[in-house]
């Protein structure tokens, strides 16, 4: 299916980090038109090398088909440009090659999709998810900002684990595409895969405009292969720095931070790596799913269907929150606040599984109702009201929510 089939925007905004306009594409779930005082999640997905913004189509069916069907709850997908010159690609980090794109992303495009567009603007209703390169920036931010996604799911990265076995395979990969030699020369623009992903992991790693190396275009990084085809410890090393498995400790159990990742049995250059990782998140005790298959490099439809059904169970509040009369229906309501303790005025977020009816009301220490906020009929989704309290005294009150499926109760603090 192609992006002209959803509701969607291919657009730009100014990022501060870069210093210029970038393009983005943000698809909105059904309803969204219509509904106006519903706000969503958001699934940032990051594309991989070579691609653009408009690679979103690649999750956009099943994403549309499991919210039609309500397998899945209404989302909104954003996905930014990252490709910039000179390598078709930013490995979604900061670089003097091409600007400060880790900012840009986890700054810049958060604060904008935030106020341009009816989003939860909290940690715990942001996901990753991001194969290929797209997939090594999923877990960098789910680690690295922590404080700003509640899950990561990766599919397929080349730069999880620098294991022995993998170093072998791409040298020997290097070595076949820049024949003759050695000594060797490598050309970005006239060689192959695994030579120019080098390039693209080099200057994000080891940008250097002044580099001693000769046997490199263009001559603006450190190539961790020598002209003999050997490795070269020290840019070798900044590498292995940068890998997940390296970055990873800096997560822990505390953090909760979802996490589910796989790889095909036929990517060569990633399942063993994958498999590494498994054992490094055991030993720090990090919570994953890992999902493998018998598949290549590509994310097979099997994968996005279990991606998308993980984010859900993890974006959207767990069945019983803040219910307080149970019902035998599975019909899930929560209620949140903030801030609390107030001002004056406070936002009431109400979260509803399925259309009811809703009374929300203010109560009093005494029990007395002091205010009604809505009485009608809601459908399902993340609602938000404002409600100013100017004519009441300082106290506590309680917000409570009654609906046809349930009740839920919580209390607020007027300052």
């Amino acid at each position: 299916m192609t992006l002209a089939q959803y509701n969607h925007i291919d657009t730009s905004f100014y990022s501060e980090s870069l210093g210029e306009e970038k393009m983005v594409d943000v698809y909105f779930p059904p309803g969204y038109d219509e509904n106006t005082d519903l706000y969503y999640p958001v699934i940032y997905y990051l594309h991989g090398w070579t691609e653009n913004q408009n690679d979103i189509s690649d999750m956009l069916y099943w994403t549309q088909t499991y919210i039609n069907d309500s397998v899945i709850e209404p989302v909104i997908m954003v996905c930014a440009d990252n490709s910039p010159d000179p390598f078709d690609g930013s490995m979604y980090t900061n670089s003097i090659l091409w600007g400060n794109y880790d900012d840009y992303m986890t700054i810049d495009l958060i604060n904008w999709i935030d106020s341009s567009f009816r989003t939860m603007p909290s940690r715990n209703y942001r996901a990753l998810l991001g194969g290929s390169m797209g997939g090594y920036g999923a877990f960098r931010y789910g680690a690295l900002h922590k404080d700003k996604f509640r899950v990561l799911v990766e599919h397929a990265s080349p730069f999880l684990n620098l294991t022995d076995s993998f170093l072998s395979y791409a040298r020997t990969k290097v070595i076949q595409e820049n024949q003759p030699g050695p000594p060797f020369f490598y050309d970005y623009n006239n060689n192959g895969h695994a030579t120019m992903f080098m390039f693209l992991v080099c200057g994000a790693f080891s940008p250097n405009y002044n580099t001693p190396q000769t046997y490199i275009n263009p001559a603006i990084l450190e190539y961790v292969i020598d002209d003999y085809g050997n490795y070269i410890d020290t840019i070798l090393l900044k590498l292995k720095e940068q890998s997940i498995s390296s970055i990873i400790h800096q997560l822990s159990p505390q953090d909760s931070v979802g996490i589910l990742f796989g790889c095909g049995t036929a990517d060569i250059s990633a399942i063993e790596q994958h498999r590494a990782l498994k054992d490094t998140l055991d030993m720090l005790g990090l919570p994953y799913e890992y999902y493998e298959h018998t598949g290549e490099h590509s994310m097979p439809d099997s994968f996005k269907e279990r991606a998308l059904i993980f984010i859900d169970s993890l974006l959207w509040p767990p069945s019983g929150i803040g219910i307080q009369q149970p019902t035998h229906q599975k019909t899930r309501i929560s209620l949140r606040n903030y801030p609390n303790p107030f001002d004056q005025t406070i936002t009431i977020e109400l979260t509803i599984r399925e259309k009811s009816e809703i009374t929300l009301s203010i109560y009093n220490q005494l029990g007395e109702k002091v205010a009604t906020i809505f009485e009608g009929v809601k459908v399902k989704g993340i609602h938000r009201l404002t409600w100013n309290s100017k004519n009441l005294s300082s106290g506590i009150y309680f917000i409570r929510m009654q609906t046809d499926k349930g009740s839920a109760t919580q209390k607020i603090i007027k300052r």
